[in-house]
């Protein structure tokens, strides 16, 4: 297993991040000198490095596994990703036919409007 330096990996994320090292800091709510602290670090306490993952949507957990665990990961994630897109497509064929159906319904909905017969108001015999 090829070992991480994690806080380097954090930091090169970081830096393809939309976050500044200060906006990062208040994040995972530690002060900039930490965060600095952090880029040094070879290791780290995993409740940190899931808040860490959690700010910046990256799973640095992932690098504590070996390399067999990884490739397995990724495996799983390609075929869940597979069903995602699935899932995703199936949706929006959904809704274009509910967009479709809703069209129709609200010219429905006009017709019978058009058809209903108004009350005349007619002023009373005085």
């Amino acid at each position: 297993m090829a070992s991480v330096h994690i806080g380097k990996k954090i930091k090169e994320v970081l830096g393809q991040s939309r976050f500044t090292v200060t906006e990062f800091a208040a994040k995972i709510n530690k002060t900039r000198t930490v965060v600095y602290d952090i880029f040094k670090r070879h290791t780290m306490d995993t409740g940190l490095l899931m808040k860490i993952g959690k700010v910046l949507d990256h799973d640095f957990l992932g690098y504590l596994l070996p390399d067999t665990f990884r490739e397995e990961k990724t495996l799983y994630q390609k075929k869940k990703d597979a069903e995602l897109f699935a899932e995703l497509e199936d949706c929006k064929k959904r809704i274009a036919e509910l967009e479709k159906r809703n069209v129709l319904l609200e010219k429905y909905v006009k017709l019978l409007e058009e058809k209903k017969p108004k009350k005349s108001r007619k002023k009373p015999n005085a």
